[in-house]
């Protein structure tokens, strides 16, 4: 995850304009198309299983998705509100 946004800071120092305009647009929707799955995901696991929340929260991995895309503070009910 660390070198990930490493990469994404560097791309801020992309000198060619058209260059650097194509890479942010490429991350955000790279971000999009990732974000609305696992938000619906998330929203499934709490409508059918809300028990196991709790235990997904505990996992490293899962709880580092759900770090960078800004999930990992809500409830599962709330994260369609930041989608």
């Amino acid at each position: 995850m660390e070198y990930v946004q490493e990469l994404v800071k560097q791309t801020e120092k992309i000198p060619d304009k058209e260059t650097k305009e194509l890479t942010e647009e490429i991350l955000k929707y790279f971000d999009l198309l990732h974000r609305e799955p696992l938000s619906r995901i998330l929203q499934a696991i709490e409508r059918s299983y809300p028990d196991l929340k709790d235990t997904l929260k505990q996992d490293y991995a899962i709880n580092k998705l759900l770090e960078l895309y800004d999930f990992e503070n809500t409830n599962f009910q709330n994260i369609s509100k930041k989608s």
